[in-house]
């Protein structure tokens, strides 16, 4: 089996803006078309470099999507973990905020994971486990300090449950509805899930 290319990775500021231009430019290549079609080609021809150049970082389309979704899933990442919430915000009003600013940071997140889980070989599924494991600690631990009262019996358990629930509305989300209102609803079915139940 014949060993993997390494690519280098961009240090210098120039070639982590060329590199960071390729990932854009591929995202919306991919927004425009699909898998199959998109190709190094346009995606050089969007990013206004070379195919070589393309090849000085990646080996493949495939690694091109994975830097894509590491690109974007690091965005909302930073976005959750550098939010500050208040005390005195309901759960239904922190996890409407924490799925806005999904939304926020990657309104046309729906779309572009559904294109990006269609590349074979590449690593879809692993980081978005990672990045829902990631939040669901985050969020196990705000709770943690804010001795917030919640009727499940495994708080790690309900959480990976709303963490699949929310994936499963995101990369089925259409277009139609507007961002706000999707984290409203969301808010909703997960704080009924996790809160008391009122008699």
């Amino acid at each position: 089996m014949a060993s993997k290319v390494l690519k280098r990775k961009p240090k210098q500021e120039r070639s982590v803006v060329t590199h960071n231009i390729i990932v854009e430019s591929a995202a919306q290549v991919l927004l425009q078309r699909d898998y199959i079609s998109t190709t190094t080609n346009r995606i050089a021809e969007r990013a206004g470099v070379s195919v070589g150049s393309i090849y000085q970082y990646f080996n493949n389309k495939n690694e091109i999507y994975d830097a894509v979704l590491d690109y974007y899933l690091s965005k909302i990442v930073d976005a959750i973990f550098c939010m500050e919430l208040k005390n005195d915000l309901a759960l239904v009003e922190i996890i409407e905020l924490l799925v806005g600013k999904i939304y926020g940071e990657w309104p046309e997140g729906p779309d572009l994971l559904r294109k990006l889980r269609q590349a074979p070989g590449a690593h879809f599924h692993e980081k978005i486990s990672e990045l829902k494991s990631n939040v669901v600690s985050y969020f196990s631990g705000f709770l943690d300090d804010r001795n917030e009262i919640v009727d499940v019996e495994d708080l790690d358990i309900s959480l990976n449950i709303c963490m699949n629930s929310i994936e499963g509305i995101f990369l089925n989300a259409s277009a139609e509805i507007p961002p706000s209102r999707l984290a409203k609803e969301i808010s909703l079915i997960c704080s009924r899930y996790l809160l008391p139940r009122e008699l």
